[in-house]
């Protein structure tokens, strides 16, 4: 074994000496490095890129090669290399690109010329997609994170887990992908490197996001169908790069924010396809720059390197966030169809014979028609497309497929040294990534020194864990959470103090099996008692069943209009008890399946309540004492029934729902369905029916539900809610049996659920007959305020609303309501017009933040 070893050592000492490549650094005339420029093996994808220094290093073997340096704005460099045994020494200066103007001019009244190469690019786009029918690749990718402010409160802790002001944080990794046309992908991780944990990084969507799609992440590309709506160009000059002529047309927003980009755009003349591109973008108030550069294989232009860097602060936070990724390709699959002896008119400068007469089939229009219109082009590409799935077998199983991919994790990914990397790293360390692993490296030292003394850090509990929570790693896929009670003190009229001790147990197993356990202790100081709940679900992500017992102090409303904050603060600073609650000793079951037929989700729920009535204890006292308000009883105020209180009862409710969302589609990871957010509606219907044999109620009510929540385009959106019924039958009933309504009376909220009123009472218009809401939010970045790009690129957001109930006590209750959110990114505030009817009653506002805490 130890001569095998040896051996093993003597191989690579060897391997490593006969290696060799080419060296240098790239600058500019003045000696100023040009950061990730581009090395390639001229027609072919085989390159690299320079490191934020400008140096590089490119492994070849022993030949000659024809080596092209790229770098935006510069221009390209040639250089014949011969490669023998070690590294040549190339170093390279790049000189400015000049441009050249076209002979035609823009004059009063003429179109830029920058608008008909877009309409030609932009005709072509799916086209220059639908080229690639596959390829193998072999992709590097570098995060680097460079945090330049940490809170005061966080710095201490999170220098111990090496992260620290001014120090580089990386993630490297190095995979082989393999693609198949319309949307199957693999990946296989050979390595990986993190300067904090070395775990390993999940698949990143860098790789397949393309500018040739309509939308990137929710932006516009500026060669989408809808771009002239969002964008206006201009035409900068031309210059020539390996025999080619690239147009440079900038980029200009209409009104620069989030979903738009600005910038450069170079176009290759005849081909109508990227050269390269320089664009930046802004989301919530942090600064993206976006650039890729193109290179010809097999007469196609493909991107083979990517930059991206983002900028700004969040909470306290601010850094640098660089992401580079390097292709090589190592098999690329053209379709034959698909050539670029195509000549494409600018359908508003040239009039051609309507291609509806034609042939259906793309492949032959190329040979017997070398000429189209753009509009009848991006037509033709479409009817590919169609064609090209109708034989794609994977596609007639579901239409709701949007992509497949599978990821394969080498055993010793994240188990390679850094002599490893050092061979394989196609892109050299800067010295602030090195210090950055030599940084972690230390840490990690001191950890694994410590870890051995003692537990691990998952299972070990510190002082701050009261205050703070934490969830604790048992092993074997089991954890147990533990909630801090300091967050669950709340207090209310009925229970005064209250204190949570909620903690929860979980066991996984399999790729979505898991069972949990939850109990919760709540101590009253008000009632000196204790009481509490135990939930334990079972399930996946296709089925679970919930069964959940005890007793507690509930909301009359089940679904907890009044938050426990809202109304600690309203009771003790303001004497404004919100919350009405009554006891009940219950048992549930609740079973769901989801997902029937990728669009079916049906619920079942049984429960039975033994509910008594509760009051106001009588030393309830605010902190301050307000002579303006009191305290109301615990009984709410209700328009239809004169008295709310009920004797003590049983209860055995049944509950059903079905919630159908026909347009939802999903994409597959490694044979594991995920779904995405339905483009469409979802419908839901539920009928709820107190069983009279089984309790003192006996009543059914049916209601129905849709609900969407759309895009109207990158800085827009439209949601909205509509939920009607009525109760079939009421023959015995009491007050928490009603349809109540997310109704709200404080000026402070931190949850918005789509239902939600501003300023309905909470309890005043909850019928037992028919009932009708609408809630409609729209939100918008270019509205009033946000038409002020300072404003805009902060992340601010506006909103109108419409929030709309209609039961037999008022037959229109209204609230219009225009919002501003993401105020210092995390605040919202809304002002309120309340109605009745026509008539104009109040106006309120309402202040809270735009983070969701969830319910």
């Amino acid at each position: 074994m130890r001569i095998a070893v040896l051996l093993l050592i003597l191989l690579s000492f060897k391997t490593a000496s006969e290696a060799g490549g080419i060296k240098g650094r790239i600058t500019t005339k003045t000696g100023d490095a040009l950061p990730y420029a581009g090395i390639a093996v001229s027609g072919t994808s085989n390159g690299t890129m320079a490191n934020a220094d400008g140096d590089y290093l490119f492994s070849l073997a022993p030949g000659t090669y024809e080596i092209v340096f790229q770098y935006l704005g510069f221009k390209s460099e040639t250089k014949s290399v011969t490669v023998a045994d070690g590294f040549v020494e190339v170093n390279v200066t790049l000189e400015e690109q000049a441009l050249s103007l076209q002979e035609a001019t823009i004059g009063t009244g003429k179109e830029d010329p920058a608008y008909t190469i877009m309409r030609r690019a932009i005709a072509k786009a799916r086209f220059h997609q639908l080229q690639i029918r596959g390829y193998t690749a072999k992709v590097y990718s570098r995060s680097t994170a460079l945090p330049t402010k940490i809170p005061y409160l966080l710095e201490r802790r999170l220098k111990k887990e090496g992260i620290q002001e001014g120090k580089a944080v990386l993630n490297e990794s190095v995979a082989e992908i393999k693609y198949r046309r319309p949307g199957h992908y693999s990946q296989r991780i050979v390595s990986t490197r993190n300067s904090l944990d070395n775990s390993i990084p999940s698949p990143n969507d860098y790789i397949l996001a393309s500018l040739y799609s309509p939308e990137i992440a929710g932006t516009i590309s500026p060669l989408s169908p809808k771009s002239f709506a969002y964008y206006r160009f201009e035409y900068e000059g031309y210059f020539l790069d390996q025999g080619r002529t690239v147009n440079k047309i900038k980029v200009i927003p209409k009104a620069y924010g989030e979903g738009v980009f600005k910038g450069s755009l170079f176009i290759l003349e005849d081909y109508w396809s990227i050269h390269s591109y320089d664009l930046q973008t802004t989301t919530q108030g942090l600064n993206i720059s976006a650039k890729q550069i193109f290179s010809p294989v097999q007469n196609v232009w493909v991107p083979v390197n990517q930059q991206f860097r983002l900028t700004g602060s969040y909470l306290g936070f601010a850094g640098e966030f660089k992401y580079l990724v390097s292709l090589s390709y190592e098999k690329l699959d053209v379709d034959p169809g698909l050539k670029e002896d195509i000549v494409i008119k600018d359908h508003k400068k040239e009039e051609v014979a309507d291609a509806g007469k034609r042939k259906k089939d793309l492949e032959n229009l190329i040979k017997n028609q070398k000429e189209f219109s753009t509009k009848n082009f991006r037509k033709l590409t479409k009817q590919y497309e169609k064609d090209q799935k109708k034989e794609n077998k994977n596609y007639e199983t579901s239409d709701r497929l949007v992509r497949e991919d599978s990821i394969i994790i080498d055993p010793m990914a994240n188990k390679r040294d850094t002599a490893y990397w050092d061979a394989l790293r196609p892109i050299p360390l800067t010295k602030s990534e090195v210090s950055g692993y030599v940084l972690q490296d230390s840490i990690q030292v001191v950890k694994d020194s410590s870890r051995t003394k003692s537990r691990p850090d998952s299972l070990y509990f510190k002082a701050r864990h009261l205050a703070t929570g934490n969830t604790y790693t048992l092993g074997n896929r089991r954890t147990f959470y533990f909630k801090s009670p300091l967050l669950s003190i709340s207090y209310n009229t009925v229970e005064g103090n209250a204190i949570n001790f909620l903690t929860e147990w979980q066991k996984r197993w399999g790729k979505s099996s898991y069972w949990s356990i939850k109990p919760l202790v709540r101590y009253s100081f008000g009632r000196k008692r204790v009481y509490g709940q135990l939930e334990t679900i079972v399930g996946n992500n296709k089925w679970n069943l919930a069964l959940s017992g005890g007793e507690m102090a509930s909301q009359i409303n089940n679904n907890n209009p009044i938050q426990p904050l809202a109304n600690s603060m309203g009771a003790r600073f303001f004497d404004r008890n919100f919350m009405k609650v009554y006891q009940k000793q219950f048992g549930r079951a609740d079973f769901t399946l989801r997902n029937i037929a990728d669009i079916l989700t049906l619920n079942a729920a049984v429960e039975f309540e033994h509910r008594k009535e509760l009051f106001n204890q009588s030393s309830a006292r605010p902190i301050f004492f307000w002579n303006d308000y009191s305290y109301t009883p615990n009984r709410p105020i209700n328009k239809e029934l004169e008295n709310t209180g009920f004797p003590i009862h049983n209860a055995t409710i049944l509950d059903l729902t079905a919630t159908l969302r026909p347009w939802r589609r999903y994409l597959i990871r490694n044979g594991e369905k995920r779904y995405l957010r339905s483009r469409g509606p979802a419908f839901s219907a539920n009928y709820k029916r107190g069983v009279g044999v089984l309790g003192d109620v006996d009543y059914s009510i049916l209601q129905a539900t849709i609900r969407q929540n759309m895009d109207l385009g990158p800085r827009s959106g439209l949601e909205y809610l509509v939920n009607g019924g009525s109760f079939l039958s009421k023959k015995h009933m009491y007050f928490p049996d009603y349809r109540h309504f997310m109704g709200n009376e404080f000026f402070f909220q931190y949850t918005y659920p789509p239902d939600q009123f501003r300023m309905l009472p909470y309890y005043r218009y909850s019928t037992n007959a028919w009932f009708f809401q609408t809630h409609v939010t729209w939100s918008s970045q270019n509205f009033l305020l946000t038409r002020v790009q300072a404003l805009r690129v902060t992340g601010l957001s506006e909103t109108l609303q419409l929030h709309y109930l209609r039961v037999p006590t008022i037959h229109n209750y209204s609230e219009l309501v225009y919002g501003i959110d993401n105020i210092y990114r995390v605040l919202r505030l809304e002002a309120v017009a309340q109605f009745h009817g026509s008539h104009f009653v109040k106006m309120g506002w309402r202040f809270g933040t735009s983070i969701p805490f969830g319910r």
